[in-house]
Order: C-alpha cells, then sequence, then structure tokens
C-alpha cells in the first residue's frame, strides 16, 4: 500500500517579479520534509479563487500551515495596524479545506495560523498582537517550554507533561472556539488544543522547523502520518 497523501496548505501573497507585482504561492520546504521523515508523501495545494469541488480526493491527511494574519472580520473585529499578510482568498479556500476534511474524517494538524484558522471556524477569537512571542534566535532553536495537560491527545503523543518549543507567532488564541479543548500554555497563552471527535491536533508554535532536533516535535509529523494511515486502511477495507 502507497504511503499516506497528506495536503499542506500553502501561502498566496503579492511578489514583485519582472512583470510587476503577482499574486504568488510560497511555502516553506521543511513542512514536506517533516512529512516524508514521518512515512508520509506530501502535495501541496495552493490557495485558488475558485475552490474545486472535491479537493481532497485521494487524500488521507490535511496539514494546515503557517503564513499571514487571518482576517479580523472573520471574528468580528476591525484590524490592528500591526495585522500583515491577509489573503481573503487563503481564508476562504482553507475554510473550505477544513469543511471538507472534516466531512471526510481526515486527521488534521493544524501549525500556527492554522490553529487560529480552526479557532476562528469554531466561533472562537484571536488577541490581534502580542508581543512577546516572536523569538530573536533562529527557529530551530528551543525559546520556551509549554505545560501540556497530562490527560490530553498531545501528552500522549509527545509522552511528556512539558516540551520544548520555537515562537514565531504575534497573534494568539482569545476566546477558544466550541468543541475544542485546550491542551497546552505558556503562561497565560494557549499553545495547543485538539478534538478528538474531528480527529484534530492543532498548535501554535512551529514543529516543522524542529523536527530534525527534537524527536517530541517529529511525534506530531509521526502522529499525523500514523493517523492518515489508519484513515486510508480503513477506507480501503471498505471499498
Amino acid at each position: 500500500m502507497a504511503a499516506p497523501l497528506i495536503a499542506v496548505t500553502a501561502d498566496r501573497s503579492l511578489r514583485e517579479s519582472a512583470f510587476g507585482p503577482r499574486d504568488s504561492t510560497l511555502q516553506v520546504v521543511e513542512y514536506a520534509d517533516a512529512v516524508v521523515s514521518a512515512g508520509g508523501r506530501p502535495a501541496m495545494l495552493p490557495a485558488t479563487e475558485v475552490i474545486p469541488t472535491d479537493l481532497l480526493d485521494g487524500f488521507d491527511g490535511l496539514m494546515l500551515t503557517g503564513g499571514g494574519d487571518l482576517s479580523p472580520e472573520l471574528y468580528g473585529q476591525e484590524p490592528d495596524e500591526k495585522v500583515y499578510g491577509v489573503s481573503p482568498i487563503r481564508d476562504r479556500f482553507e475554510a473550505a479545506l477544513v469543511a471538507e476534511a472534516q466531512q471526510r474524517g481526515l486527521p488534521i494538524l493544524a501549525i500556527c495560523r492554522g490553529m487560529q484558522l480552526i479557532n476562528v471556524l469554531r466561533g472562537g477569537s484571536l488577541l490581534q498582537h502580542i508581543d512577546a512571542h516572536w523569538q530573536t534566535r533562529t527557529s530551530h532553536e528551543v525559546e520556551h517550554d509549554v505545560a501540556i495537560d497530562p490527560s490530553s491527545r498531545l501528552a500522549e503523543i509527545v509522552g511528556a507533561s512539558v516540551m520544548g518549543v520555537n515562537s514565531y507567532h504575534h497573534q494568539a488564541v482569545d476566546s477558544i472556539g466550541s468543541g475544542l479543548r485546550v491542551t497546552a500554555r505558556a503562561g497565560d497563552v494557549v499553545e495547543a488544543f485538539e478534538d478528538p471527535d474531528a480527529n484534530l491536533i492543532a498548535v501554535q508554535w512551529h514543529p516543522e522547523h524542529l523536527f530534525r532536533v527534537s524527536a517530541d516535535n517529529h511525534a506530531l509529523f509521526d502522529d499525523l502520518v500514523g493517523r492518515a494511515r489508519a484513515h486510508k486502511e480503513r477506507n480501503t477495507a471498505h471499498v
């Protein structure tokens, strides 16, 4: 049986080119490297203006990646002056992906912006700017620890109630969305949540930068690919 196929979302933004500003797709290759390291097959999904139906046909899992900020209008707020990188096209595209993934029962790993998107789609809100969570060292180094709920699925995945993470976000979860269980915090900042009923794990940090040097962070990708493999096997058995 082929390795599980994981859909990996991509950023969309205006970039300068020889032809002037162009809408462009960009993604950090470490997301794909992490999926491959865990035994999966990654496939990038650029955010398109027109959203195809059945976009996740053939996929076994979904990774919602980092990037620019969500449009604050999605959670009923006016934009703060420090909001950046908003892409309404990406917001709509990924909201449709989440809806389809949940309808299909696909496992989801949501990272940074992806976590914030899930929270907003569940009716939660965000703090539009916080100053203390943008580290000065490289993204491949641990910045601080997070305290994990020992009864959570996250604790089971990493095998610990404390783990080291990096910190590259200027926004954070404020009110928590419906059906989401907070599973990790750093002080009063929500660092992870999950919804076992939706096959969903979400983290605020960037494990794709740490998977090579941190077994705890690698375990998040092992878990995603493992859940995707189980989903694939169940579907194959029913054919």
